[in-house]
């Protein structure tokens, strides 16, 4: 696998040493493994977009959908704003989506339902509002979900009985949220 990790860099930096070739101003604050000259070169070819706690501020690019050979997002601890993308949902290869502990809002887009192959989806300790979608049901991989320190609102869609997988599903510390793990869930 190919790994891009990268510090200290604004997200819209970022989306342009994606789309950049090697030799500009953006691409000297990288690494110089043949891995990170990879990403930057080829980004379509990245598989592993690691940015955990890196000081990251700004929002997430909608471009970062059409990076479709990506299987693992970290993007945890950073100082995020805005929406999640709907175009994550293009990533269909993804099974790790952790974005957990920055300032997110917004809703949780119904286009993660497409993500059929996620294992683990962290969106936790964010500011994202509005109702879970019931599209979060075809997550059949899923085996932890944690939606929790929000300000999440509504029932827990009965969907999720379908997370049949899910060892961890965690929604708490949302103000607004209120309903019990449907029928059908076993948590271990």
């Amino acid at each position: 696998s190919t790994i891009f990790r990268l510090h200290l860099l604004p997200m819209a930096a970022l989306l342009m040493t994606l789309l950049l070739v090697v030799g500009s101003a953006s691409a000297a604050k990288f690494n110089a493994s043949s891995a990170y000259q990879t990403c930057i070169t080829t980004p379509a070819s990245c598989t592993i977009l690691n940015l955990a706690s890196s000081s990251l501020s700004g929002t997430l690019p909608s471009e970062l959908g059409t990076i479709t050979r990506l299987t693992d997002i970290r993007l945890s601890s950073n100082q995020l704003t805005g929406t999640l993308p709907s175009e994550l949902g293009a990533l269909t290869g993804l099974t790790y989506l952790d974005i957990p502990f920055n300032q997110l809002t917004g809703t949780v887009p119904s286009e993660l339902g497409t993500l059929t192959l996620v294992t683990s989806l962290g969106l936790y300790s964010n500011q994202l509002t509005g109702t879970l979608p019931s599209q979060l049901g075809a997550l059949a991989s899923v085996t932890w979900m944690w939606f929790s320190s929000n300000q999440l609102r509504g029932t827990l869609p009965s969907e999720l009985a379908a997370l049949t997988r899910a060892s961890s599903l965690l929604f708490c510390n949302n103000a607004g949220l209120c309903g019990d793990i449907p029928a059908g869930v076993t948590l271990n």
